[in-house]
């Protein structure tokens, strides 16, 4: 009997993981708050059409721009597709001081257009 529970309690576990990794898609036009647990990243995320969004990571501590760069690549993929995509920067790219000498000013949102590509039809 321990064995059936055991495998039960897998397969219950593995099937939450991944319904919770599925890419989020957001209603068009509707900002969504949401956070990766992965890279721990805030973000907002607006759909503006099929093939557009508007993204706004929260910006945290010097350290943490490392994981929002890393987070914004991959959940640019995901709700891609895996299609090519062009993301385009609008504010928030933080500078790079090695040894600061006084205390960092407030930083802006990452802000990101995304557009995907689509894959031409064969007509």
């Amino acid at each position: 009997m321990k064995g059936k529970t055991a495998n039960r309690l897998v397969i219950i576990s593995a099937l939450a993981l991944l319904i919770g990794s599925n890419a989020v898609l957001a209603d068009k036009g509707e900002t969504e708050k949401l956070y990766d647990f992965d890279e721990k990243v805030h973000y907002y995320q607006t759909k503006l059409d099929a093939n557009n969004y508007h993204l706004e990571i929260q910006s945290d501590d010097y350290q943490h721009f490392k994981n929002q760069s890393v987070f914004l690549l991959r959940h640019a993929d995901r709700l891609c597709r895996g299609n090519p995509f062009m993301l385009k920067v609008t504010d928030g790219v933080q500078e790079y001081d090695r040894f600061p000498t006084k205390p960092r000013a407030y930083q802006p949102p990452l802000t990101v257009l995304l557009q995907c590509e689509t894959k031409p039809s064969k007509d």
